[in-house]
This record gives structure tokens, sequence and C-alpha cells, in this order.
């Protein structure tokens, strides 16, 4: 792989596990260290001893406490941000448990929030940079049963918005990456069920994604060369959101 983000810090969240531990491995075989950042020491431990080059490194807290996001990051450099703590459930809208639905807001929405605000000073330590925000597609268009999970998402790709004009005048680009579903450790039991067969019949490609297929669309986000693009969501989801 091309070393594209040689010499660059990126910290990553949620990273744990999932697609952030694939994140990990993507930006680091891309020549860049990692800022791991998560709440499991042990497989933050086991993620850092698995990703080639070296200057990685571990972020322990939590995204829903702003304060301790904060110290944790405090005086790190940093270069870019993939911001990919994320959880999810299956609910009705008008059935989601009140404690459910606030966890959600909390980690998808309030802790990219939290994220943000605690790394831009790096970024506009290092002279500018890069946020690479995870949405999903279902921020587009939602599915029956994910109501509060999609509109956390939707949120984050206005939020994404927002941030890209108000530190633009910092050189710092913000992006989205909205993923359609994607087979990870934590869903390949539910997607290669019966259940996840029918889902499947919303992808127009009639699969999902593998974590390798985001590689590139991460990357291109995260490129020092790709200059000029800000505020944009850039959706991989097999055409799912074309055929909802």
């Amino acid at each position: 792989m091309e070393k594209k983000l040689d010499g660059q810090v990126i910290l990553v969240t949620g990273a744990g596990r999932g697609l952030g531990a694939s994140f990990c491995h993507v930006v680091a075989a891309a020549g860049a260290s990692v800022l791991a950042l998560g709440r499991d020491a042990t497989a933050l431990n086991a993620l850092l001893d698995s990703l080639p080059g070296s200057g990685h490194e571990m972020v322990i807290a939590d995204v829903t406490d702003a304060a301790a996001v904060a110290a944790a990051l405090a005086g790190k450099r940093c270069h870019a941000v993939v911001n990919n703590a994320g959880i999810a459930a299956t609910a009705a809208l008008h059935n989601s448990p009140v404690d459910e639905a606030k966890n959600i807001i909390n980690t998808n929405l309030l802790g990219n929030l939290w994220v943000v605000q605690a790394s831009v000073p790096a970024l506009q330590a290092a002279g500018g940079g890069v946020i690479v925000n995870i949405a999903s597609v279902l921020g587009h268009r939602p599915l029956p049963q994910t109501g509060v999970y999609a509109a956390s998402k939707a949120a984050v790709i206005q939020m994404t918005r927002a941030a890209a004009i108000e530190l633009a005048s910092d050189n710092i680009r913000v992006n989205a990456l909205a993923p359609g579903y994607v087979i990870t450790d934590l869903n390949r039991e539910f997607l290669q069920s019966d259940a996840g067969a029918r889902l499947a019949k919303h992808v127009a490609m009639r699969r999902f994604a593998t974590v390798d297929e985001l590689s590139a669309a991460l990357l291109f986000l995260l490129d020092p060369q790709n200059s000029y693009m800000t505020g944009e969501t850039l959706t991989i989801d097999g055409g799912m959101a074309a055929g909802l």
C-alpha cells in the first residue's frame, strides 16, 4: 500500500474492535501512527501489537464523557481523526426504551461532538488536518426498527457540514463516510442469518460489504492531496440508498 499518510498521527475512536480496529490497520498500513481510543485496554493492547509500523499508542476514554475525552487527548499530537465510535440497537421508534435511546444519542452524536471538540486544538497546532465522521447509509434513509440510530447518524451528517463551515479557516477539512451494512466480528452472525438474507434484498448488489471495501474510501478522505473536499458525505453502500 502506498504510504499516503506517512508521518501523520491519526486518532481512531472505537478502535478496539469492529470497523474501528479495521480502520486502525488501514491507516497504519498507509504509514500513519495510530492513536487508538477506546474503553477496553486489553483489546487495544492486542490491536497495537497487530499493527504494522511504529509509534502507535492507546488512549483509554469513554466518548460519552466529555471531560474524560478532553483529558485523555490533552497534549496529544494529531493530524487527522476518524470519529468512529458508535452503537446500534433495534427497536421501533415509538417503542425505543428511554435508556437505550439516550445511550445511542450520547455515543453516536454527543460522543462524536466531544471528540471533535477535544481534537481540534491539536489539528490547529498542526496547521490543519482532517476529520472523518463515520455516519451510515441509514442517516440518509432509515429502515424500520432503526429510528433512533438513523436519527443519530443523520445528525452526524449535519454536524459534519456545520463543522466544515466553521473549521475551514483553520485548514481543517471535515467529511463523513457513510457505510452500508459491513460484515464485522460484531454483526457477522446476524448478517449471515435468515434475517440478514432478507436485509440484503435492500442492497442493489445483494450482498454486504467486507471491511476491506471501505479502505479506499477512507484513505481518499484522509489523503492530504484531497485538499478541496469538505462538508461532504461519501456513501459506500452497494447501492442501498439508491434502491430504498
